[in-house]
């Protein structure tokens, strides 16, 4: 498919979300499965840059402003940073090349980098990148013949839905892809084949409510900020209008993103133990992501005082357990291996029950929200 062709259906993705959100209403699963595959292959082909590059700046405040402390109270400066000083760990324990595989890679920026940085600090390494876009694949490939790294690289077209031997490896990381994952259980299973005893997982992802809805006491903080806000503040660009209420989307209803977020946890629970457990973000999330986000200024004293109350209300809720958090970062072992545990606000068992607990709330109140973008429907999550 030419550039100009994918670059068009990009532009007009609106359109196919519905599409796809009524196909899924009435397709078997098995023949929707492929469909939702493909889009996202195609929105990811187009925008490989789309998790970093396009977010908005009051995001990258918030984040610095208060996300980066909680995670250098952990020893943590930056999720990359994390990864790359685990591995140095692993490696000045190995006396063999130190393995590294990472899963849903997708066009293998974050690898490449590491990659990079590694061999200029001296370390003996061979990282392993797998994801089923192979077309993403080709171009890291080809990108790290030209950085000259390709020795130490390579590029495995796989599906991760699908049980299947991932070689051996000391450190698997898993960067914003479990969200991305139908079949967790079989996943979580072949990531413990491949790791060694003595190996770490490492992970920044998405483990709030399937599809990225929000959970009935998230919504409700969320709708007290929504109402304080001026019109002009209220435009969501999913929909590119203004809206009265904030409006809930399930992103799973046409693709795989949240398929099932909120599973992640207690499927990791199953094979590993967290050393590392950092949780945040709650009712901030829709004011600083993509549909929002854009709306407000970094640099207007007005949007960052709206912020600063957001995200106090949300911290307070999330220290006092009201709620869990919908994003991670976390460092794993296999059971019985810890080292020493650090969680904060809450271990993972207790955002596990967290969990189970707002189901148990959207089951008794089914919530009216909006499945994709078709209204008057309720979640099935």
């Amino acid at each position: 498919m030419r550039p100009s062709i994918t670059h068009a259906i990009y532009r007009h993705r609106l359109i196919g979300k519905r599409v796809l959100t009524s196909m899924g209403r009435w397709l078997p699963a098995r023949l929707f499965r492929p469909l939702r595959s493909a889009a996202e292959q195609l929105a990811f082909r187009v925008r490989p840059d789309y998790q970093s590059d396009t977010l908005p700046p009051i995001f990258h405040y918030w984040s610095s402003r208060y996300v980066a402390p909680m995670m250098e109270r952990m020893g943590i400066r930056s999720p990359e940073q994390f990864y790359f000083d685990e591995i140095i760990g692993q490696a000045k324990s190995n006396s063999h090349t130190t393995r590294v595989l990472s899963l849903g890679s997708g066009a293998c920026s974050l690898e490449l980098s590491l990659v990079q940085r590694l061999i200029e600090s001296g370390i003996d390494c061979h990282l392993t990148c797998i994801d089923f876009n192979a077309k993403l694949l080709a171009m890291a490939q080809a990108n790290a013949s030209e950085r000259a790294l390709a020795q130490h690289m390579s590029f495995v077209v796989q599906d991760c839905n699908r049980p299947g031997d991932l070689g051996k490896a000391d450190v698997i990381i898993v960067n914003q892809f479990f969200h991305h994952v139908e079949q967790l259980e079989a996943f979580a299973a072949s990531l413990d084949a491949a790791l060694e005893d003595d190996g770490v997982l490492l992970s920044s992802d998405v483990i709030g409510r399937n599809g990225h809805l929000l959970w009935p006491d998230v919504g409700t903080l969320v709708s007290r900020f929504w109402e304080a806000l001026p019109t002009t503040q209220r435009v969501d660009r999913y929909f590119d209008a203004v809206q009265n209420d904030y409006v809930q989307v399930d992103h799973a209803a046409y693709s795989n993103e949240g398929i099932r977020a909120q599973d992640v946890v207690e499927s990791l629970l199953e094979h590993f133990e967290f050393e590392i457990f950092l949780t945040f973000g709650g009712c901030i999330i829709p004011f600083v992501e993509r549909r929002i986000g854009f709306n407000f200024d970094p640099a207007n004293d007005e949007d960052t005082a709206f912020i600063d109350r957001v995200h106090s209300a949300d911290i307070e809720a999330l220290e006092n357990e009201l709620y869990p958090a919908s994003n991670m970062i976390a460092m794993l072992r296999k059971t019985g291996t810890t080292k020493r545990q650090s969680h904060y606000p809450v271990s993972p068992e207790r955002h596990v029950a967290m969990t189970r607990e707002q189901r148990d709330k959207v089951a008794r109140c089914r919530i009216h929200t909006v499945v994709g973008v078709l209204p008057n429907a309720f979640p099935t999550q």
